[in-house]
């Protein structure tokens, strides 16, 4: 394995533990801790595809209980607002399942109320920014939903305000300086290896990565150097595509849409009764089938991830629709999470 930089396409080898209880979790002893993963499900009701209804979320569900996780997170982008009644039934589904679940705030959590309602919504408390210690892992939840309309102003995502932000030329995707002061003083000298969340990509270079990016590498740099193996893994969504990479012994991964690539354009391949009732189909290409991610976690360094595979929905693919096969950065448009198992030595 490099240790700079490897993409990571690895085929899941070796097996893992299955039909364990919830309250086996990672410890001391070496036994594993499960997640399942998953991002940017948007449900927005009859606007996107696959929102007519709930199933979506519930297939996902229905495999973290299957699977036996012993917890569950999204990478953000859940959905677009959480006043409207659906939308509270909707949120109470995951809330309330019977495997804890856990929120990344992404970029359109807030779109439709402010930034204080979702937090409390999410049960994330008073910030988009939180950390917990679960199974023998750190997770830490990181918030880069803030906008710059000026240097060194700051201003999180609100009810919609960076949409109209952007217009007038602000850059998005910031950590601040006091969110950047938290994730050193959670990361560095942590007692328990780290898994570190975000919506938007800390990896990314042409594609819309976080702006201070290289800020919050040094501080993962830092934490390594103090104890090798503190931050082991980084995941993100925001941007529908599904990847691995590894950096300095970090595996960043990009976590494929649950749902749908969004690409902007529209098209014109979906039936038209279809996009008369889900309207934001027109400019997207979606999936059949939810995907998610069942991540492994192992005190020792290795790394599991059992990815899923769907296929496009109405057969209809990239290239029929005049759309890219790949993204800014290179990275194919599939609908699929691929699966790894890899071991790192932090020694």
């Amino acid at each position: 394995m490099n240790r700079r930089e490897f993409i990571a396409g690895l085929a899941a080898a070796g097996a893992v533990a299955n039909g364990r209880s919830a309250d086996v979790a990672a410890d001391a002893t070496g036994r594993p801790f499960k997640v399942c993963v998953f991002s940017d499900l948007h449900y927005e009701r009859n606007y996107w595809t696959n929102t007519e209804n709930t199933s979506f979320l519930e297939k996902i569900m229905a495999r973290a209980e299957r699977e036996r996780c012993d917890m569950m997170i999204h990478c953000g982008d859940f959905m677009h607002g959480v006043g409207k009644p659906w939308q509270k039934e909707f949120l109470k589904r995951y809330n309330d399942f019977k495997i804890p679940g856990y929120h990344v705030l992404g970029n359109h959590d807030q779109d439709q109320n402010p930034f204080a309602e979702t937090c409390d919504a999410y049960r994330m408390g008073a910030s988009g920014y939180y950390s917990f210690d679960k199974g023998g892992f750190r997770f830490v939840v990181a918030d880069p939903n803030y906008f710059c309309p000026e240097p060194g102003k700051f201003v999180h995502h609100d009810t919609g305000n960076y949409f109209r932000a952007a217009r007038k030329g602000a850059t998005l995707n910031w950590i601040p300086p006091h969110e950047l002061e938290w994730l050193r003083a959670t990361l560095v000298g942590s007692p328990l290896p780290c898994v570190v969340l975000s919506h938007q990509s800390f990896e990314r270079g042409n594609n819309v990565p976080v702006r201070n990016s290289d800020a919050v590498r040094a501080i993962f740099d830092e934490a390594n150097a103090k104890k090798p193996g503190t931050v082991r893994l980084v995941m993100n969504g925001h941007l529908h595509i599904d990847n691995l990479r590894v950096i300095d012994s970090i595996l960043y991964w990009d976590v494929n849409s649950a749902n749908y690539r969004y690409y902007g354009p529209v098209h014109e391949k979906y039936p038209e009764s279809y996009v008369k009732t889900h309207p934001g189909a027109s400019h997207t290409l979606g999936w059949t089938e939810p995907l998610s991610g069942i991540l492994t976690l192992w005190p020792n360094g290795r790394i599991k991830i059992e990815g899923a595979k769907s296929d496009w929905l109405f057969g209809v693919k990239p290239a029929d629709a005049g759309y890219p096969k790949y993204d800014a950065d290179g990275r194919e448009s599939h609908p699929a999470i691929q699966s790894a198992d890899m071991t790192f030595n932090y020694a």
